[in-house]
């Protein structure tokens, strides 16, 4: 399960809960851990008794740590400067809120959150990189709210779409404008709680004292009552229109809009205002209610909302009388949809009142389908299709052992302050040259405590410096499974100087690595990319074929996951990245056997990935560290075009290299930190490639027109022709052949 980090654009108190609150609720229900951060408040405060109140509350929490609200799920109020987007106080807001985050992120002991955030302003506050993964939840246009500064958001919110890895939508017309951003933009429209509000139904609800004595048939309206969503002229029409109906308006006046003015309608004896409510009592409104409605404008806002209200109303059961704004128009089998002018709401509410229109079994039909449980599940399925969910562990740090745990930390100091001892005592040790004694002092401490993480971390490279590749690996295991930490690994299989220095070690090394069932699935296929590597440099015939149908294997994996075209995760975390290094490893191997047959299909399989992958819907930095590789394997089918004389084989081959060549060379790479020159390699292969169009169907194959081709293939520099043409007999003249067997 993963740890999320929900930053919100609303306090989690506020009494009108909106997808903020429900989604970290849901999250929660899904077994996930869920940190909410409170609103950073978009806008300067105002003047005023609502914004006065909300500072006073927010400074009462700021210096309290993270407060549990639910099962697996904390609320945390952060120390910042309302409408602090710019100058200096974005400066200190950015500080105070990255200060801040870490400290409950560590109090809670979260390992690598995922963020989802609905603020469009977050690049400007947090690196988006020392996440675990990014979503934008964008739910509405909050740029065209009054007061909002829309350039700057509109600016900000384009920066965050292009940094995360995944953007969700509530309305098709925020898709239709995000996905010319982010290729991973998905559409999922608002929901509701429908157990919560299927309550009305029951017919045991007590009516609201508030309520009781309106005269129906009462009309209800339930939300933020806001001069620029609501057409209050049109609602002034209707209550002079129909004294005999009661409109009844439950939320806060003005909250998002200090201008709006309900005095005219407050002249209306059938219209009452009755502020905001418990969200565990609207039920019991809506049960007392005769039609609920939803007048809203038409303009930007509007245009792109998703009124959560909307399947709250059919949860409940009642009558939906609505503007038809574009999110709404696909449901219109269940609500009565009009436009935005009083003559359409007035007939529309008559038919409502007259039990015409949508059956109760259609309305509800509509709001089962569209609950929390049923997006959430979609949502978590996109993430985990893109790798942004980590991998699953056998068990972990559960939300009910961090709570543990934190309440045990006045018990826990003598065995923290022992662990530093013994690691101290260790280096010691290691400095006089007794690393036999230090690795025996710190098995025996895990014997005692066998959780406790700097031993653990403190076992592993001394348990590899003996050679007990066994107890390594079972103290790797126990990291990850309780801890979630893999950095000893990732240093082995990544810096070669991590490694021991003879080869054979280093190959009973990654074989016990490889065989683990425990450690996440990445993690075990490049353990055997890398043995396979040192395998071919022993020369071992039969272990090299015994590595390729274990990389066969891993093949078949990740060409059969969908998600491996998509993966958003970095560089050497991502499953594009690890399907292309197990193509390359095998292209490596079966050079090595000599075996042309079997190299020719690799060739196959990397175009026929290629033919469906789109480079840029991947991790970019990913995208442009691969290139040398996918590169490599590509040019197998240049090579047979060559062998075999075949002009149409060879131009396929080579526009998929071109489109890998125009990728490696888009703009957005420039700054791109990669140690390997992948553009340099990218145009020398790609002009050696192209050198041998006219021997192509031509009477000659000379063998030394591809010499550097080949060379590229195995080795971008540093190999000689000698190391590398014994390595393509099957493609060069007799003698070499001969030569080579």
């Amino acid at each position: 399960m993963a740890d999320f980090v929900v930053l919100s654009t609303a306090d989690w108190d506020h009494p009108l809960w909106t997808n903020k609150q429900h989604v970290a609720v849901s999250l929660a229900a899904a077994g996930h851990r869920v940190l909410y951060v409170d609103s950073l408040g978009l806008r300067a405060p105002r003047v005023g008794a609502v914004d006065r109140g909300r500072i006073l509350r927010r400074l009462g929490r700021v210096l309290r740590p993270p407060r549990r609200v639910g099962e697996a799920l904390w609320v945390w109020s952060p120390l910042v400067l309302p409408g602090g987007t710019a100058g200096f106080a974005l400066i200190l807001n950015r500080q105070l809120l990255t200060l801040g985050l870490r400290l409950a992120l560590l109090w809670l002991r979260f390992q690598q959150p995922i963020l989802w955030t609905y603020n469009p302003l977050t690049c400007r506050y947090l690196a988006l990189g020392s996440f675990g993964g990014s979503i934008y939840h964008c739910v509405d246009r909050i740029q065209a709210q009054p007061g909002m500064p829309a350039e700057r958001i509109s600016a900000s919110e384009r920066q965050l779409c292009r940094a995360v890895d995944v953007v969700f939508t509530t309305s098709p017309d925020l898709q239709a404008d995000l996905e010319k951003i982010h290729p991973h933009t998905h559409f999922f429209g608002n929901v509701a709680d429908q157990q919560h509000f299927g309550q009305a139904l029951s017919g045991t609800l007590p009516c609201p004292p508030a309520l009781n004595d309106l005269p129906r048939p009462r009309l209800l309206f339930i939300g933020a009552i806001d001069a620029y969503k609501l057409n209050l002229p049109m609602l002034e029409i209707l209550a002079e229109r129909h004294p005999e109906w009661t409109y009844v308006f439950v939320g806060p006046v003005g909250e998002a809009d200090p201008a709006t003015d309900v005095s005219n309608l407050l002249t209306f004896s059938n219209v009452h205002f009755v502020g905001a409510q418990p969200y565990s009592d609207l039920p019991s409104w809506l049960a007392h209610c005769d039609v609920a409605l939803l007048p809203l404008r038409h303009n930007s806002y509007t245009r792109h909302m998703f009124p959560m209200k909307f399947f709250e109303y059919l949860a409940s059961g009642k009558p939906v009388v609505a503007t038809a704004i574009p999110a709404l128009r696909p449901h219109a089998v269940a609500a009565h949809l009009c436009e935005s002018e009083a003559d359409s709401f007035e007939v529309a509410i008559a038919k409502a009142l007259a039990s015409e229109g949508p059956a109760l079994t259609e309305r509800l039909a509509v709001a089962a389908e569209h609950t929390y449980e049923v997006r959430t599940a979609a949502m978590l399925s996109v993430l985990n299709e893109l790798g942004i969910l980590p991998d699953a562990r056998a068990s972990g740090v559960s939300s009910g052992r961090a709570r543990v745990r934190v309440r045990r930390l006045r018990h826990y100091w003598h065995e923290w302050l022992l662990s530093q001892l013994a690691t101290s005592l260790a280096a010691g040790l290691d400095r006089i040259g007794a690393h036999h004694n230090a690795l025996e002092m710190l098995q025996a401490f895990r014997h005692r405590w066998p959780l406790n993480l700097p031993v653990l971390r403190a076992l592993i490279p001394r348990s590899v410096q003996a050679g007990d590749f066994n107890y390594a690996l079972e103290v790797m295991e126990d990291l990850w499974i309780n801890y979630g930490q893999i950095s000893y690994l990732r240093k082995l299989l990544f810096r070669r100087g991590s490694r021991p220095e003879d080869l054979q070690q280093q190959i009973a090394l990654f074989e016990t690595l490889a065989r683990s069932v425990r450690l996440p699935l990445t993690y075990r296929c490049y353990s055997r990319v890398v043995l396979a590597y040192r395998i071919v440099e022993s020369g071992d015939q039969v272990r090299m074929r015994e590595s390729a149908v274990a990389l066969q294997s891993f093949v078949v994996q990740l060409e059969s996951d969908p998600g491996t075209r998509l993966c958003r995760r970095g560089n050497r975390s991502n499953r594009a990245k690890l399907l292309i290094s197990c193509y390359s490893t095998l292209t490596r191997l079966y050079l090595a056997l000599g075996d042309r047959k079997s190299l020719a299909a690799i060739g196959q399989k990397a175009a026929e990935f290629m033919d469906g992958f789109d480079l840029n819907a991947i991790d970019r930095d990913t995208s442009f560290r691969l290139t040398r590789n996918l590169m490599r394997c590509l040019t197998i089918d240049v090579l047979e075009a060559w062998r075999l004389g075949d002009q149409s084989l060879y131009q396929r081959a080579r526009q998929r290299l071109v489109l890998v060549v125009d990728h490696c060379h888009q703009s957005i790479h420039d700054e791109s930190n990669a140690q390997e020159d992948h553009r340099g390699f990218a145009k020398a292969l790609l002009e050696e490639v192209d050198s041998l169009e006219p021997m192509i169907t031509g009477p000659s194959h000379d063998p030394q027109r591809i010499h550097e081709l080949l060379r590229l293939m195995v080795k971008n520099k540093g190999l000689s022709l000698d190391g590398v043409l014994p390595l393509f007999p099957e493609y060069l003249d007799t003698k070499v052949a001969e030569v080579c067997q």
